[in-house]
């Protein structure tokens, strides 16, 4: 009864913003148009973030960190007007490189293309528009790092195109699966399917999962979209495993769960004004013999939603830059919002945190951002406070 509640009111929250706002294939700015719009061959471009975070408590010092937490080199090449290949390479916290994407594009016409290799899974809003000017706050919301795994890409292949009269767009993929397994659990209560990202290292793939995304842009002032993932979680037990052996193929599947998540976003704006409301429901099967085999606490329903409020305040009269972005966001989600019986559900794991800050955006591709955060568990409902300071580019 609890899941249909919160469905319905996600549907509702989803809905009741229904305006529209033109929605472009690829996001504003971005170096990618310069290849799949332009009479131009190569193009390269970048975003990077850099943050400075400090925990406040009352009675102790603490010290803040200060980060240089992601520099991303765009390149992009065309072969010929109907076929090109792009790739993000992201370095985090200077020392970490990761391939973000690396894919091959083919399109055939604006309704029908074809892409292949590291994709970025289209769940929700931050995992694909994730560029610092593209959203409100110092750090990605935590319902992006814990429910919906950003930055999460796999190796795939799929479709996706504009349906026009529809005022449509669609993408629809094949991708590897997570990884729960590979000699220990790669899931867990407290982080749920992030630690399962592969990423394309050498990613281990035995059944396709799939997954998909609709975006409606047909009225003004609207964006919003309805996605969805379904599979299996990969293992390194089934490497090698004879299919006559029962007693290993039950072990095997021990250390595999089924995944179904669905994610909604909806995006509006009235003139300066911005209203954002995210939401996402994951379902996970087996988790009891997975939790009992691995020894993890991996919980059977994942639950996480936020809401935002923006406003954009033009500091030069007849320009839209500067401008100073005020806005506040609440968000609230559970890695334990449902188990199993063979494990206890941990409190701690039901989040909520409350930001308020603004952004200070120069020019398109440059911003200053600070807030500060109260963030509360349903176990210490007392909110301990962070304060955040960063600036990110993109070019």
């Amino acid at each position: 009864m609890k899941k249909l509640i919160l469905l319905t009111i996600l549907c509702f929250i989803s809905v009741s913003t229904l305006n529209a706002q033109t929605y472009l294939d690829s996001t504003i700015n971005s170096s990618t148009k310069k290849i799949m719009f332009a009479d131009q061959n190569f193009a390269i471009g970048s975003y990077g973030e850099a943050h400075y975070n400090h925990d406040i408590e009352d009675g102790t010092f603490q010290n803040g960190t200060m980060d240089l937490h992601r520099v991303i080199l765009f390149m992009g090449y065309k072969f010929k007007k109907n076929l090109q290949f792009f790739t993000e390479i992201e370095f985090e916290h200077v020392k970490e490189v990761y391939v973000e994407q690396a894919f091959m594009n083919y399109s055939i016409n604006s309704a029908f293309n074809i892409k292949a290799g590291i994709i970025l899974i289209p769940m929700g809003y931050v995992n694909e528009f994730h560029e610092p000017t593209l959203f409100n706050g110092v750090e990605r919301p935590g319902f992006d790092k814990y429910i919906i795994p950003s930055t999460w890409s796999e190796m795939g292949l799929g479709f996706h195109g504009i349906l026009k009269k529809a005022n449509l767009k669609y993408q629809i993929y094949a991708v590897n699966g997570f990884k729960g397994y590979d000699g220990s659990a790669k899931l867990s209560g407290s982080n749920g399917l992030r630690g399962g990202r592969q990423k394309g290292s050498k990613a281990s793939f035995r059944t396709p999962s799939y997954t998909g995304k609709l975006t409606f842009y047909g009225l003004n002032g609207l964006r919003l979209g309805l996605s969805g993932y379904y599979g299996n979680t990969e293992s390194t037990m089934y490497d090698g495993l004879d299919r006559t052996d029962p007693v290993s193929i039950q072990s095997a599947d021990s250390s595999s769960v089924g995944i179904a998540m669905g994610a909604l976003n909806a995006h509006y704006n009235i003139k300066n004004l911005q209203l954002t409301a995210v939401g996402s429901i994951t379902s996970i099967s087996n988790t009891d013999q997975y939790n009992d085999f691995t020894g993890a606490t991996l919980g059977s329903t994942i639950m996480g939603y936020y809401g935002e409020v923006a406003y954009k305040i033009a500091l030069k009269k007849n320009q839209t830059f500067p401008r100073l972005i005020p806005f506040v966001r609440y968000e609230s989600y559970d890695t334990h919002f449902g188990v199993e019986d063979n494990i206890s559900r941990n409190s701690a794991f039901n989040r909520q945190i409350l930001t308020a800050g603004a952004g200070l955006q120069l020019t398109p591709g440059t911003i200053i951002k600070t807030d500060l955060q109260w963030v509360a568990t349903e176990a210490n409902p007392r909110p301990t406070n962070v304060f955040n300071l960063g600036f990110g580019y993109w070019f």
